[in-house]
């Protein structure tokens, strides 16, 4: 097992080769490609179970083979430290240049200063305690050779090859609109945890991309110019339009302009049941009007991205009003 996972027992290390171990603990910053792409699929198709863990509140058990990929915190050192002898052995991943640092020239700054604290610190102890090198690159092997890295084959994971239709739910609005992003999030977040289809865009600044950057499936986007947006809009097709609107004196002079946006991209919308929507959208007809409660929004929202033959018939009647003459 160790030649097939691990290639030669490297010469440099401290401590003696991993064990197979029981499980393979792979500690994360977070979700990441180098795992899907790399260690994943290669590990399952030796067999091995494997267990995700954020690198900071690291829960170990004994029998355990920890494959810390790229980063690392002291949490996870601590954990490991604590577990030294009853691990099945440590190993470090990386799939970048990590501990180099003169070959971050060029990359920006924040990024070079996260790669310094992450990773390049953290090199004398992982020569202390660490059993093997994990690399994805033959360039990586070749330079850390004096590691006796093993290089870890590129092997198409197959779950990421399998598409589901999803289900497009958008909230489209600009900087005014602040008080509807924050309230939004509890309700997307609800809906994406019970609605495996459902995807969301969203516009926003960096300070909206934080603000759902833990959220899976949502796409923060970039503000557009008018015409930009109209291109967009007119070559996108959505499921759902959102259009909340809190109490204030500036949306109290608000038009229902989301409807026609939503219309143009084929949606059907969720609208707060106050003016300028109520009056205007014809509940359960063209639209849904809602009370601006989070859990009734969340219903709504799963209920309608479930309801395919409900959304394809509410996004008629949206077609034939708009192009129906005013009256």
């Amino acid at each position: 097992m160790w030649k097939r996972l691990f290639g030669v027992e490297p010469a440099g290390w401290t401590k003696a080769p991993p064990a197979e171990g029981q499980r393979v603990v792979l500690l994360e910053w977070e979700p990441n490609p180098s795992s899907a792409h790399l260690l994943v699929p290669w590990l399952t198709q030796q067999g091995r179970t494997l267990v995700h863990q954020r690198v900071d509140v690291p829960e170990l058990r004994d029998g355990d083979l920890v494959v810390i990929v790229r980063y690392l915190t002291p949490a996870a050192r601590g954990a490991i430290e604590a577990m030294a002898r009853r691990l099945a052995g440590v190993v470090y991943f990386m799939d970048d240049d990590l501990w180099d640092a003169s070959a971050w020239r060029g990359l920006p700054r924040d990024y070079r200063r996260r790669l310094q604290a992450r990773a390049l610190s953290h090199r004398p102890w992982l020569q202390r305690h660490a059993n093997a090198l994990w690399v994805s690159t033959p360039a990586l092997a070749a330079k850390y050779a004096a590691w006796s890295p093993r290089t870890v084959p590129l092997v198409m994971n197959p779950s990421l090859l399998h598409a589901t239709e999803p289900v497009w739910a958008a909230y489209h609005g600009t900087a005014s609109h602040a008080a509807e992003i924050e309230w939004l999030r509890p309700v997307i977040a609800q809906a994406l945890d019970r609605c495996p289809v459902l995807h969301v865009e969203i516009f926003g600044d960096r300070q909206v991309a934080s603000m759902y950057r833990a959220l899976p499936r949502v796409a923060v986007l970039h503000p557009m110019t008018w015409p930009a947006y109209q291109a967009y809009t007119g070559a996108t097709r959505r499921d759902i339009g959102l259009a909340p609107l809190r109490p204030g004196a500036f949306n109290a002079a608000r038009g229902a302009v989301k409807f026609l946006d939503y219309a143009r991209m084929g949606a059907v919308g969720l609208y707060s049941d106050v003016p300028p929507y109520a009056g205007f959208v014809r509940d359960c007809i063209d639209g849904l009007l809602l009370p601006d409660d989070p859990a009734r929004w969340a219903d709504a929202l799963v209920a309608l991205a479930t309801d395919a033959p409900r959304r394809r018939a509410l996004a008629q009647a949206v077609r034939e009003r708009v192009l129906s003459p005013v009256p």
